[in-house]
Formats: C-alpha cells, sequence, structure tokens
C-alpha cells in the first residue's frame, strides 16, 4: 500500500473506545510484526537463499588460481593379432592379455590472465550478492511498515465511517422532533438520512477493506494476527542527524547501496573485459604428474612402467576465427554500458533523497498547520451547533462542519502517517536504514 496516495476520509486513531478495537494489551507491536515477517516472509526466505548462493561467487573466483589435480585410472582386456615380416622370416602371434594405466596430474596456473579476472570478479559479485541482501532487508522494513499502517488507516477508515454514522443518525432523529414540533423542515430530515445511508455504505466497505489489508499482513507473517498496535496520540517527530541536504547528497553518494553495487557492476564489467583481453595472452602452468603403466600398448607386452615428471607448460593463443577480438569488443561496450548506468543510478538516487528530504523536512510545519485545522474544525461545530439555536444556521450546516472535522483528522493523521513513511525511505536512500531505525519509528505507536 503507498500511503502517499490520496485517502479520505483518512486515519483516525483518536476514536479508540470503538467496540471494534481491541485492547492494545493484546495486539502486536510494529517490532513484533516486523520478527515475525524476517521468520516467515517468503520473498525475504527467497533473498537469504540467493544470498547464500551468491557467497559462492568469491570460492568460485579464487579455485582458478588454485592447483587441480585430477587422477585417471583404466583396465582392459586386450585382444591382438600380430603379424611379423622382416623379409625373412613372417609369423602371426595371437595374444590375450590385461593391460592397465594409472595417472595422477597436478596443474597450477602461473601466469594466467584469465583466471586472475575471474578471481577479482568472483570477489565483485559476492560483495554485491551482500549489498543485495541488505537492500532485501531495508525493503522488507519498509513492506512490514506499509502493511502495518495499511491495516491501521483500514481500522480508522471503519472507526470514522461508525463515527460518522452515529452522529448522522443523532441528527436525522433530532431532525425528526424538530418537524414534529414545527420548527425543522422535511429537507433535513432528508439530508441527514442521505447523509446516515452513505456512512453506512461505507462501512461495509471499510469492512472489506480491513479484512483484505489483515490477510495482505498475515500473508507475510504466516500467521494469523487480528490485533495491532496504534498510533500515540501524542504525536512527535522524530530526530535527524543532519538537516544540510548537500551533506546528505554525499552521504548517499558514498552510502547508497544502489549505488554501491551498481560499483560494484563495474567492477564485474573491467574483469570482464580482462577476461576477454586474456585470449591474447600466453598461459604458463607447472604440471607435475605420476604414471605408472602395464602393457598398455602391444609394444610394451609383458612390461611396467612408472614415470615421474615435473614441468612447465606455455599456451600461446594464435588465432581462433576472430572470436577473441569479438569478445573484447562485446566486453568494452558492456563497460561503457555499465558506466551510464552507474551514473544515472546516481543522479536517480540524487532526485529521490531531494523528495524525502523535503517530505521530512517540511512535515513540521504541515503537521501543525493540520492541528490548527483540527482545532479549527471543532470550534466550527461547536459554533455551529449553537447558532441553529439562534436561527442563523441550519442542521445541514452542522452536518457539513461535521465532515470538515472528520476531514481535518483524518488528513492529520494521514500526514503522521506519511512522515513516518518519508523518514524510512529517506534512510533507505541515504543507505543507512536499519532495525535501530525501525525501532525509532516503534516508538510513534503504543507498546
Amino acid at each position: 500500500m503507498n500511503m502517499k496516495l490520496s485517502m479520505k476520509p483518512i486515519f483516525l486513531h483518536i476514536f479508540l473506545l470503538c467496540p471494534f478495537f481491541i485492547s492494545h494489551l493484546q495486539a502486536a507491536n510494529l517490532i513484533d510484526v516486523y520478527t515475525m515477517a524476517r521468520d516467515s516472509d517468503p520473498t525475504f526466505k527467497a533473498a537469504f537463499y540467493q544470498h547464500q548462493a551468491g557467497q559462492e561467487f568469491k570460492i568460485l573466483g579464487r579455485s582458478n588460481l588454485l592447483p587441480v589435480i585430477s587422477a585417471n585410472y583404466s583396465r582392459y582386456k586386450n585382444e591382438a593379432d600380430i603379424d611379423y615380416d622382416n623379409g625373412q622370416l613372417q609369423r602371426s602371434e595371437h595374444r590375450e592379455y590385461a593391460s592397465k594405466n594409472a595417472s595422477i596430474q597436478l596443474r597450477q596456473p602461473l601466469i594466467n590472465f584469465d583466471s586472475y579476472a575471474r578471481y577479482k570478479q568472483g570477489e565483485a559479485q559476492t560483495s554485491m550478492s551482500d549489498q543485495e541482501f541488505i537492500i532485501r532487508e531495508q525493503e522488507l522494513i519498509l513492506r512490514v511498515f506499509n502493511k502495518y499502517a495499511a491495516v491501521l488507516y483500514a481500522e480508522d477508515l471503519l472507526a470514522l465511517s461508525t463515527m460518522k454514522k452515529q452522529a448522522y443518525a443523532e441528527e436525522r432523529q433530532a431532525n425528526i422532533t424538530l418537524f414534529k414540533h414545527g420548527e425543522g423542515t422535511k429537507t433535513d430530515i432528508l439530508e441527514s438520512q442521505a447523509r446516515y445511508d452513505l456512512a453506512e455504505a461505507d462501512i461495509v466497505e471499510a469492512r472489506d477493506n480491513l479484512d483484505n489489508t489483515r490477510a495482505s499482513l498475515n500473508k507475510i507473517l504466516g500467521r494469523q494476527i487480528d490485533a495491532i498496535s496504534p498510533l500515540l496520540d501524542n504525536f512527535s517527530l522524530l530526530p535527524m542527524k543532519s538537516s544540510d541536504l548537500d551533506e546528505l547528497k554525499m552521504i548517499a553518494v558514498q552510502n547508497n547501496l544502489e549505488i554501491i553495487i551498481q560499483r560494484y557492476m563495474l567492477e564485474v564489467a573491467e574483469q570482464e573485459l580482462n577476461r576477454s583481453q586474456a585470449g591474447h595472452m600466453p598461459r604458463l602452468d607447472a604440471v607435475v604428474s605420476w604414471s605408472d603403466n602395464a602393457s598398455d600398448t602391444t609394444n610394451t607386452y609383458n612390461q611396467q612402467s612408472t614415470v615421474n615428471s615435473v614441468g612447465l607448460q606455455l599456451t600461446v593463443p594464435i588465432y581462433s576465427g576472430g572470436s577473441v577480438s569479438a569478445r573484447v569488443r562485446q566486453s568494452q561496450s558492456n563497460l561503457l554500458k555499465a558506466k551510464a548506468e552507474f551514473d544515472e543510478k546516481s543522479n536517480i538516487v540524487v532526485l529521490e533523497l531531494q523528495e524525502q528530504f523535503n517530505l521530512v523536512s517540511n512535515a513540521q510545519r504541515r503537521l501543525k498547520a493540520l492541528e490548527t485545522a483540527v482545532n479549527s474544525a471543532l470550534l466550527l461545530v461547536k459554533a455551529t451547533k449553537k447558532s441553529i439555536k439562534g436561527g442563523t444556521r441550519t442542521t445541514i450546516d452542522v452536518l457539513n462542519t461535521e465532515s470538515q472535522l472528520f476531514e481535518a483528522k483524518g488528513d492529520l493523521l494521514l500526514a503522521r502517517y506519511n512522515y513516518l513513511q518519508s523518514y524510512l525511505n529517506l534512510k533507505k536512500v541515504l543507505g543507512t536504514l536499519g532495525f535501530d531505525d525501525l525501532e525509532m519509528v516503534a516508538t510513534r505507536f503504543q507498546k
């Protein structure tokens, strides 16, 4: 659920006495929900195993620098017909014999530019896997908060609709009473009845929405949670380490995880180019071998030999049909592509930082303005009700001012949720979002 979308009527946590609210003593708080999600969310589990697989890139790369040891053993039953002719004597011989061959070889790369590039590439891929997993952890924090807030929104929407229905029912009954005493009009009754019916329809929709949001939250938790802790009434802003946008930009450029991943992708592309260029380079290996042979050919019939050898093997590429040059050109283009993607990601991060910074830094003024609006709407409702007695206002005016009050309270609570979401988003853009930030946000909810 994206809390940035316009939702009206919005959150209304001040109505905690409504009958459908469960005592917060039985409710799961934000940290409880996150802990359950970390253990049960299928998306996060998949990310965990992907991270485990990513740890092997470093080992795979390092293996190209280490010796390769292989062993072979073969044993055959042979039948051979041999004809001799030395110009003086001719004869034929039929042989049936067994032959065997056993060997062990160790090959250690000494100069191998391809193997070294693979080693550096494996290190970069493992580091990139580490950063990707941290991003998945940050996404889990944001996903849990959004679903948690979505459930609270649905609960408050139901509370708001119930309060409206009750208020409109009271106004309708008052209008009926006034009409019976000749002081009201039929129009007032119809207006309050229409609003009462709309509020009842809103309740049906709100209940469906609450069921859906709870199901969505329970899906990532892997269990049934029907009550969660709501927002505190005495809401206050969270502390920020710095309010200097330029300083935050420097932090984001250095610490943003997506930018760091792009740096590792650049490293992978550079090493891929080195691998391609290694196709033009010679390769030098040290080779140690041992072999034991018995009657392995007709010329060594009934002979057994053991051979130990130590040496160097130099391989020099000469021509491969142009494939090496083609791979080099392809790797060069991919490297330029990776550099362009790095620049694009950096620009996107700076823009997102600007957006989230503005939302967080302007929250104090916006929240103060909305608190004033709520107080003004409350005074307006009281003044309008008094004006009815003086004959200067009608029941319709009261209904309108009550709707304004509900909307103002909802706008205030929506702003609080948007502020908390923007706070977490800002931390993610900076690359510093972690469990401690979620704990800080959790202090703005009941325990």
